[in-house]
């Protein structure tokens, strides 16, 4: 089962809302999650958007590359509790634009050699990481920052901020 990583977009009213309404933001983060699996949308058109399990590896990959100008997968500042293993954190439409240009300036060839299956996630928030070892396939990663590139590709574009969230 695991700990996943999930994402929202939220455009600007929306997003000056939710940091002055808490209730209201994790309401309508969970519309945008149930929006999101009933249509299953790619995540250049998705709203709401997980890459599941494979965080801990991916995020331990962008570590150890390096040169981020801000953290796309455990990042951000901290918008509120929502019972999952960490409180729900932001990224401004500032932070996402950075996040977007680094991903799409970094293929994941240049990160693929990076991949480290003995240290597959943070022990904070892991601490069994032999519970994500199959998600250091190679091929899983490259998907998953294909769609979480694509995510925030779309989000920057469209001027949106993106809540982060460890379920």
């Amino acid at each position: 089962m695991g700990i996943h990583c999930e994402y929202a977009r939220l455009a600007a009213d929306d997003f000056d809302k939710a940091r002055t309404d808490l209730t209201w933001a994790l309401e309508h983060i969970d519309e945008l999650a149930g929006e999101w699996v009933q249509m299953d949308l790619p995540a250049k058109e998705a709203r709401y958007f997980s890459i599941g399990t494979v965080w801990g590896p991916l995020h331990t990959v962008l570590l150890v590359h390096g040169g981020m100008p801000v953290d796309p997968v455990q990042g951000g500042v901290e918008l509120a509790p929502t019972g999952g293993i960490k409180p729900a954190r932001y990224l401004g439409p500032e932070e996402v634009e950075k996040a977007a240009a680094f991903l799409v300036g970094t293929s994941f060839e240049a990160l693929a050699p990076l991949a480290d299956a003995a240290h597959v996630c943070d022990e904070d928030v892991c601490p069994d990481p032999t519970e994500h070892a199959a998600e250091t396939d190679p091929k899983r990663l490259a998907e998953a920052y294909g769609e979480l590139t694509a995510f925030y590709g779309a989000a920057a574009e469209a001027g949106d901020a993106v809540v982060l969230m460890l379920n």
